[in-house]
């Protein structure tokens, strides 16, 4: 299991030591139910890159996207794997970069720009900069592009709220003279930060809104900047965080030494974070859904089952949100009717069935609290 959603588990247990609350249940919701009069995407080209470490489409473990992408097919879309050796195909009417966890090339970003410049439609998850992942930074590359021309990139940071105290271990002092070990520290309380939540900061007078009822579950995610000044291009915050997080800088140091301040200047504002955002340029035509969040697709998390390989989704906010997003990128309109799933077929390697177990949707401590 990936390390994010495992911490997360765990952590779930300990905020309710912490601060003695219960978390919530997630809503079970059929697929059926969470999915009635979404679009069909007959014939519609989707290419998926996993040069850099995305999530993958075939991937059937808790990191992968099997579920979205099978719901993408039962919808009628035709999914490829983009081979950035070739360029982009002229026939793809939509790419999706799940999550990359090395910085895309030179080559690559500048082949997406000059599709993005032609009227393409991008659906963009970036992942927060720690644990080695050393994916877009916000400063560099396709999200400084972004920013110049579209208004539009993710931070360097990770989105939290403080959660109950706890005690960690104080830094070595140094030793006196005279003395041949370090003095020994009392134990230091402080926070605990929390980066698993749920949020309903919807934008609803917006198409990806259509049909999400209930909470939206991010585990792990990067704050989003966003200009809506832009005069020839509509730029939207689609998904807010609750307005007392705020996004901390200096993460990776946090899951080293569990010691951690808000600093003013370094960390984003506390306010309520876009999350998720768009882009739309009538006179090209292209269009960027962007999210801050890998996992808020992946199997074992925001497109998590029970029982597994059901399809009964724990967070169908997460679910019709994506596929109300492909659909918005694609220009598609909605139909009548409901969809028919079949029955999951098993897989032929338990050992990566995803867990049964929800993440919580309530405020999780981070990792080592």
């Amino acid at each position: 299991m990936r390390p994010k959603i495992l911490f997360g588990l765990i952590c779930a247990l300990l905020l309710a030591a912490l601060v003695g609350a219960s978390a919530l249940p997630p809503n079970r919701v059929q697929a059926g139910t969470a999915l009635q009069g979404v679009p069909r995407l007959d014939g519609k080209n989707i290419y998926f890159s996993e040069a850099f470490g995305e999530a993958s489409r075939f991937d059937r473990g808790p990191t992968g996207l099997s579920r979205f992408a099978g719901l993408l097919r039962l919808l009628g879309a035709n999914l490829y794997t983009l081979e950035w050796r070739t360029g982009i195909p002229a026939d793809a009417d939509l790419l999706v970069i799940a999550g990359p966890l090395t910085d895309i090339g030179p080559d690559q970003t500048a082949w997406l720009w000059a599709y993005l410049q032609n009227g393409g439609r991008l659906l963009l998850i970036t992942e927060p900069i720690v644990q080695n992942y050393k994916a877009l930074p916000f400063d560099k590359g396709l999200l400084q592009l972004m920013w110049t021309d579209m208004g539009l990139r993710a931070r360097n940071d990770v989105v939290v709220v403080e959660g109950g105290l706890r005690e960690v271990a104080a830094p070595i002092e140094a030793v006196a003279e005279g003395e041949l070990t370090p003095t020994p520290a009392s134990p230091l309380t402080v926070p605990a930060l929390v980066p698993v939540f749920t949020t309903t900061a919807l934008t609803f007078d917006n198409p990806m809104a259509d049909g999400v009822d209930g909470e939206l579950a991010f585990f792990l995610a990067r704050s989003l900047e966003v200009d809506s000044t832009l005069r020839d291009a509509t730029v939207t915050t689609l998904i807010s965080s609750p307005a007392e997080f705020y996004g901390e800088s200096a993460y990776a140091q946090y899951l080293a030494d569990g010691i951690v301040e808000y600093n003013i200047g370094a960390d984003t504002t506390r306010s309520a974070l876009a999350l998720a955002a768009s882009f739309e340029k009538p006179d090209t035509g292209a269009r960027v859904v962007l999210i801050g969040d890998r996992d808020f697709a992946t199997n074992a998390a925001g497109f998590q089952t029970s029982p597994p390989y059901s399809s009964a989704f724990l967070y169908p906010g997460n679910v019709r949100f994506m596929v109300n997003a492909v659909a918005w990128l694609l220009d598609v309109a909605p139909v009548a009717g409901e969809l028919s799933f079949p029955a999951p077929a098993e897989t032929a390697t338990p050992t990566i069935t995803p867990s049964p177990t929800p993440v919580p949707p309530t405020a999780t401590p981070a990792p080592g609290s």
